[in-house]
């Protein structure tokens, strides 16, 4: 065989070059497939929400942590305001303005490309003329510039999108222990759509900083339990889940499923002193951190939602209690099970007292609309603003289809693969899957959580797939094959043993050693009455744990051995010899290896089907590119396309001809564009924080025409819609009226809570009540026959070039309320001279504001409202499809 170590290590070098380059053929991918947007519209900040994360990083840069952590933002929620510091995740802020500011320190240079790399070039240009995508063009040389933080922005989602593949492949080597599975994995999260759908260039969201910060929180958990004696690196997982804590107020997800593991781990019995140190040390260390962020604050020790991960780690301290008392007295198995018993249900008895008297208090915080409406079987929250959002609604079977696609078809074969191993990873693939579908099931925008578990799955299946293949070239050259136990395995003691000999614990700990990272089973069937337990240690253990879930499973275990034949066992180990050691049946795998490997390249379905896959995350990556604000069309006529930027122009428009002081009025969707694009002040933005604000707005722009503008003329100086079909205001003025009805009863009325008397009819013409109201006026003024604005009440100003945007003039504003709104004497203050001063509504709207009826909206600053209408029709439509 030494004859043979020269073509093995070349062997092994060529998989490992293969390895490497496909691991950097995914990560380029990964960054390429998000770079549509920057390619056919330049740097442009996409959607709405990244305008107001776009603009908080402007603001973090031009004036420093401490005043951004204290930013009282008065040019949004006009008259209010909106306390920004407070209510904002600020990871992706940070990091943006941290890359900016290191990119300004390293300054300009230039780095010549390798002769060897230019060597690359006939060959990556032949990959291309046979079809392969996202392969790099090498240059001769590269430049690197300090960036804008406007490019930045754009260009963290491919970034971290990058960053996020990486660490699902780490994730999923971590699950199987195959390079070629983590590198499968990395490859299909690099373009799964799943992930694409919120990590293209431009779309400066929180979560394409998020998934990145998912990946890599669970990998180091895994990392850290993988044996007793990596529990250090959980100070590594503590930091990763601050920053995810910091990034998207998605980490509830992220420390739910780690205190869930941890309590898996803990009822499998596998806890011991490393898993303890670890979960500790992660929820200590993570808990810490992100009680740092303001928007996060107490809310680890008093929010419902996360007192699961809380009770996890009390409930760890007195596990490692106990093992501590059952060391010192020395207790034997039944012992030590009836006193964990004892103590595990005096904490039960004490946890029950202390949430008894706590809960009157207040102590503990509610749960969200949108977390219950994850739990329930409606779809419905019984919140209208909640409700309106599409990305709030279930995700259909035609969406896990487009977004999870070919993947999905091998998660099963995944999870059946990763039986074989069930190490704690295992159990994690497990939860996560079970947790991701069921979640997404109820809210759309949560299939992105899919996108890093189905590929860890289907990865998985590659990977070993790739591991049967290559697996008998490698035994050819000399790797050792299968060796069936020579000596069984000499049971241990039962249960009820209360010592160990030292040369026996010597044996038990060289048995529980693992070749490449796995413990093997070496106990063979027990042919005699009793059952005895085969102790043999795995490496995700300690030591020898009697008298609890651990002993139960090995006692069952034992069981199932003993059920065996031994005729049966004897054939299946010679079976496995001659598998591994024959040298012709080895020959014979190697050829089978060779067709099986011809045939699923150029002759299987699959062939097919991985390059429609790849097509398909192609084409939904061109589909995501469009920033939104600006857009690709196709004209009817000649089929040349061209771009519409009609929205940012509009805005530019706002900026370059009314004053700097001018309130625009828009419906909430379009606040954060209003103070990002045209920067102007703004009526209301994306936040849900204050719902009878919202309702205000609602009411105002769904009211008839004098009676908005009896409002609208205390509160702004310009009106804005988007028009022209499609998705604009008149599609979505059902939603404001149904909103705005939620707080004032008598816009449409309790008897009429759905608001149908402001909608269509079957043949799309408008209702009467929708037909006087101002928003119908304002987008088809001068369009639709004999609908006009009154020029008394509001003048149009500017109609875009495609009339997708259309602005008005408020005519005869009230000063005296603007400059009533403008008077610090007239914002409430928490304290004097605080920085943080809430606004008042101007006198003139008492009226209006009187008419309103708090909403019961449990999540925000609100708690003391009713139910609306809308709220209690919701639960009965809930409670009647329960019957």
């Amino acid at each position: 065989m030494s004859a043979l170590l020269p073509v093995r290590l070349a062997f092994k070098a060529v998989l490992v070059l293969l390895q490497i380059l496909f691991l950097l053929y995914g990560c380029y991918a990964a960054y390429d497939i998000r770079l549509y947007p920057i390619k056919d519209f330049g740097y442009i900040i996409h959607e709405f929400d990244p305008w107001f994360n776009y603009r908080a990083a402007e603001y973090l840069a031009e004036h420093g942590l401490y005043k951004f952590l204290r930013w009282y933002d008065y040019e949004s929620w006009y008259p209010l305001g909106r306390p920004i510091g407070t209510t904002i995740y600020p990871g992706m802020q940070v990091t943006g303005v941290a890359i900016w500011e290191v990119m300004k320190k390293i300054g300009e240079f230039k780095v010549q490309t390798p002769s060897f790399v230019l060597a690359l070039r006939p060959f990556i240009s032949s990959l291309k003329q046979s079809g392969w995508k996202f392969l790099p063009s090498i240059k001769q040389s590269y430049e690197f510039t300090p960036m804008s933080l406007n490019d930045i922005c754009c260009m963290i989602p491919p970034w971290f999108g990058t960053y996020a593949s990486i660490f699902t492949g780490l994730l999923t080597y971590e699950i199987s222990r195959s390079v070629n599975a983590g590198v499968a994995a990395t490859m299909i999260m690099a373009v799964i759509p799943a992930h694409l759908m919120r990590s293209v260039g431009g779309e400066f969201d929180n979560e394409a900083v998020a998934v990145t910060a998912i990946c890599s929180t669970f990998w180091l958990w895994l990392l850290c339990v993988r044996t007793p004696s990596h529990w250090p690196i959980s100070v590594l997982a503590g930091l990763s889940y601050f920053y995810m804590v910091a990034a998207w107020g998605g980490y509830i997800f992220v420390i739910n499923m780690v205190g869930l593991h941890a309590a898996l781990l803990a009822a499998l019995g596998r806890f011991n002193s490393g898993v303890h140190k670890a979960y500790s040390i992660f929820y200590i260390v993570g808990t810490a951190g992100a009680m740092q962020v303001p928007v996060v604050g107490l809310q680890p020790l008093r929010s419902v939602e996360q007192l699961g991960p809380l009770m996890v780690f009390v409930g760890y301290q007195v596990l490692a209690f106990c093992d501590w008392q059952r060391r010192r007295r020395q207790m034997a198995a039944f012992d030590f099970a009836v006193f964990r018993i004892k103590v595990m249900a005096a904490l039960v008895v004490v946890t029950a007292l202390v949430c008894a008297a706590l809960y009157p208090t207040g102590y503990f915080g509610p749960i969200s609309s949108r977390i219950r409406g994850l739990f329930v079987k409606h779809t419905k929250t019984g919140n209208p603003l909640v409700d309106s959002v599409a990305e709030h609604q279930p995700a259909s079977p035609s969406m896990y289809a487009s977004y999870l696609n070919l993947p999905l078809d091998y998660v099963v074969l995944g999870g059946l693969v990763s039986l074989w191993h069930r190490n704690n990873g295992f159990l994690l693939l497990c939860l996560y899957g079970f947790v991701a579908q069921h979640f997404s099931g109820k809210m759309s925008r949560l299939v992105l959580i899919c996108g890093p578990i189905v590929s860890v799955a289907c990865g998985i299946w590659c990977g070993f797939v790739a591991d049967q293949l290559i697996e008998p070239f490698l035994l050819l050259l000399g790797k050792k094959g299968y060796a069936p136990p020579s000596v069984p395995a000499e049971a241990k003691k039962g249960p009820d043993s209360s010592k160990e000999k030292k040369d026996e614990k010597s044996e038990k700990s060289e048995k529980g050693k693992a070749n490449s990272g796995k413990a093997k089973k070496t106990g063979k069937r027990n042919t005699t009455n009793t059952v005895e337990v085969d102790w043999t240690l795995e490496e995700y253990e300690e030591d020898e744990r009697p008298g609890g879930a651990n002993h139960l499973l090995r006692l069952l275990q034992s069981y199932f051995y003993k059920s065996i034949r031994e005729e049966n066992l004897v054939s299946y180990r010679e079976t496995r010899t001659m598998l591994d050691n024959n040298p012709s049946v080895l020959v014979g795998r190697a050829m089978l290896s060779v067709v099986l490997l011809f045939y699923v390249v150029f002759l299987s379905p699959l062939s097919v089907k991985v390059p429609t896959f790849i097509q398909h995350c192609d084409q939904v990556a061109k589909s995501l590119s469009n920033p939104q604000v600006v857009f690709m069309s196709r004209d009817k006529r000649t089929g040349q396309n061209f771009i519409v930027d009609d929205y940012l122009k509009g805005y530019q428009w706002i900026d370059e001809n009314t004053p700097k002081d001018s309130r625009v009025m828009a419906w909430w969707d379009y606040g954060y564009q209003i103070t990002g694009i045209a920067k102007r002040t703004s009526i209301a933005d994306g936040n849900t924080w204050n719902h009878e604000h919202i309702a205000t707005l609602g009411r105002t722009l769904t009211s008839s025409e004098k009676k908005a503008h009896n409002a609208i003329r205390h509160l702004a100086d310009y009106v804005l819609v988007w028009a022209g079909g499609g998705g604009d205001d008149l599609a979505k003025s059902p939603h404001l009226a149904r909103i705005g009805n939620s707080v004032f009863p008598d816009h449409c009325g309790d008897d009429d809570p759905k608001c149908n008397k402001f909608s269509f009819y079957s043949d799309y013409s408008p209702t009467p009540m929708m037909a006087r109201s101002l928003l119908y006026k304002l987008c088809q003024h001068k369009v639709s026959p004999g609908v006009s604005v009154n020029e008394k009440l509001f003048k149009e100003v500017h109609t875009t070039k495609h009339g997708l945007m259309r602005i008005y003039k408020v005519m005869n504003v009230s000063q005296e309320s603007k400059d009533w709104v403008a008077d610090p004497k007239n914002r409430i203050c928490d304290a004097p001279g605080s920085w943080y001063c809430v606004g008042q509504y101007p006198p003139a709207l008492e009226k209006l504001i009187a008419k309103r009826r708090n909403f019961a909206q449990i999540e925000d600053f609100n708690k003391q409202g009713g139910k609306s209408a809308y709220t209690k029709l919701i639960e009965k439509e809930l409670h009647g499809s329960d019957l």
